[in-house]
C-alpha cells in the first residue's frame, strides 16, 4: 500500500498545484490558472467510469495479472507517457496542449485511483482498514512531496522539461508496487445471477417480455450501475442522502483554499524553492503525521466523533490563512500556519478514507468507493474553479474567510449523524 499510495499521489500536483506554478511561471494570469484547475474535475466524475473499471477485463493483460492489475499496469504507462509528452510543450505558446495532456494525465489518474482504492478494501479486512489508509496515505504524501518539493527544486536548478520527465521516471516506483502486490479475491457471482440483480430487473421490466431480462447487456448494466446505487440506498434507506450530502461537503475548505495556495504563498514573495521547503516537504510530512493518526484514532475511537473534530479543525485551520494574508511576508509564520494546516488535513483524510471504507460493500467495491471519492471532490473542484476569480475580486483575507465557512455545513451534517447513531444504538 506504501507503493501503491506512492503511484497514486505523484501525479495528482503535477497537474494541480506544481502545475499552476509552471502555468504562473509561463505568464498565465491568475483567473486563467484558477480554471485550469477544473482539471481535477477528473478525479470528481471518475465514478462516471468506474463500473466499467469494476467490470470489464482488458483483453489479454487481465488472463496474465488479473483484474485490478491489469488496470493498474495500463493507468502507470499511461501517465507515464502524459507527463513526459507535457515535458516537451512550451506552455506559454501551447497552452491548450499542455492542458489536454494534463487532463488525460488526471484522466489515467483517476482510473489508477478507482483501481488502488478497490484493491485496499478487497485486500484488508474491516479491522486492518485504518492501517492501510494510513500507510496508503504515508506514500501518497511522500509522493506529493516529490512531485511539490522535488518538482520545484529541479525546475528552479533546471527547467521545467527536466522537472517533469524526472518525474515520469519516478512512476517506476509505482511499478514496483505493482509487480509486488498480489491480486486480491473478488465475489464471482455470474452476471445477473445474485438476489440483487433479480430483483431490479424484476422492478424494472415486470410488464416486458423475458427476452429483455434474460438479454446479456441489460444484465451487465443492471450488475455495473443499478446494483451498486440500489445496495447503498437499501442498507442505509433515506440516510444514504444524508451521508452522501456529508461525504460532499467534508472537504470543501481545503480543496478551495488549496487551489491559491501556490499562488498565494508566491505573491507573499516566497520563491519556488522556499514554497518547497516549506510548503511541499515540511508540510506533507506534517500530513503524513496527521494521516497516521488519523488512521490510528479512527480504529481506536468512535468514527463520527473523529470526523467531528477533524471538521472543527478544519475550519480553524483555514482562519489561520485569513491571519497571515494580512501580515507582512514572514517565514516562522509560514512554517506555524502550514504545519497546523497540513496536521489537521492530513488527519482529517485519514479518518475520511476509514469510514468511506466503512460504507463499501464489497461487491461493488470499485464503484462505490469511487462514487464516494467523486463526491468528496466534486464541489470543492467546481468552486476551486472560480477560486482566482474570487481572489481577484475580494482579496486573500476574504477568500480565506469564505472557505473557512464551506467547512460548516459538514460539522452540522455530522451532528445529524452522530445522532442517527445515537438512535441506532437505543434500538
Amino acid at each position: 500500500m506504501l507503493l501503491l499510495g506512492f503511484s497514486a499521489g505523484l501525479p495528482l500536483l503535477l497537474v494541480l498545484g506544481t502545475l499552476s506554478l509552471l502555468l504562473k511561471d509561463a505568464g498565465v494570469s491568475r483567473s486563467d490558472i484558477g480554471y485550469a484547475s477544473w482539471i481535477g474535475l477528473a478525479y470528481s466524475i471518475k465514478v462516471l467510469w468506474a463500473p466499467l473499471v469494476d467490470n470489464i477485463k482488458l483483453p489479454f493483460v487481465e488472463s496474465l495479472f488479473g483484474k485490478r492489475r491489469s488496470w493498474l499496469l495500463l493507468c502507470q504507462i499511461g501517465i507515464c507517457f502524459c507527463l513526459v509528452s507535457i515535458s516537451y510543450i512550451d506552455a506559454s505558446l501551447h497552452l491548450e496542449k499542455v492542458i489536454i495532456f494534463a487532463l488525460v494525465t488526471a484522466f489515467f489518474s483517476a482510473t489508477q485511483d478507482i483501481v488502488i482504492d478497490a484493491f485496499r478494501v478487497e485486500s484488508n479486512e474491516d479491522k486492518t482498514q485504518g492501517a492501510a489508509a494510513g500507510m496508503y496515505i504515508m506514500g501518497y504524501r511522500l509522493a506529493m512531496i516529490l512531485a511539490g518539493a522535488g518538482a520545484l527544486y529541479l525546475a528552479d536548478a533546471g527547467s521545467w522539461e527536466f522537472s517533469y520527465q524526472i518525474m515520469a521516471l519516478c512512476m517506476a516506483i509505482g511499478l514496483i508496487g505493482w509487480l509486488l502486490s498480489p491480486e486480491p479475491e473478488h465475489k464471482t457471482v455470474a452476471v445477473g445471477n445474485s438476489e440483487l440483480e433479480k430483483r431490479i430487473s424484476n422492478k424494472l421490466f415486470s410488464n416486458s417480455s423475458h427476452s429483455l431480462k434474460d438479454n446479456q447487456f441489460v444484465k451487465i448494466i443492471i450488475r455495473s450501475i443499478f446494483s451498486p446505487i440500489v445496495d447503498f440506498l437499501l442498507r442505509f434507506k433515506w440516510w444514504g442522502i444524508v451521508i452522501i450530502a456529508f461525504i460532499a461537503t467534508f472537504r470543501l475548505s481545503d480543496i478551495v483554499m488549496g487551489v491559491m495556495a501556490g499562488v498565494f504563498y508566491r505573491d507573499l514573495g516566497f520563491t519556488n524553492s522556499e514554497i518547497a521547503t516549506i510548503s511541499k516537504l515540511y508540510g506533507l510530512i506534517m500530513t503524513i503525521v496527521g494521516a497516521l493518526l488519523g488512521g490510528y484514532f479512527a480504529n481506536k475511537l468512535h468514527i463520527l466523533r473523529c470526523l467531528f473534530t477533524a471538521s472543527v479543525l478544519v475550519i480553524l485551520t483555514n482562519l489561520l490563512f485569513t491571519y497571515m494574508a494580512g501580515e507582512p511576508k514572514s517565514t516562522n509564520l509560514l512554517i506555524a500556519v502550514i504545519s497546523m494546516d497540513n496536521l489537521v488535513g492530513g488527519f482529517a483524510l485519514g479518518v475520511l478514507m476509514t469510514y468511506l471504507a466503512s460504507l463499501v460493500n464489497k461487491e461493488f467495491t470499485a464503484t462505490q468507493y469511487a462514487l464516494y471519492t467523486s463526491l468528496m471532490t466534486l464541489f470543492g473542484k467546481i468552486l476551486g474553479g472560480f477560486s482566482g476569480a474570487d481572489v481577484d475580486a475580494w482579496g486573500y483575507e476574504l477568500f480565506f474567510t469564505y472557505s473557512a465557512i464551506l467547512g460548516v455545513p459538514a460539522l452540522l451534517i455530522n451532528i445529524a449523524l452522530m445522532y442517527r447513531e445515537k438512535m441506532l444504538n437505543k434500538k
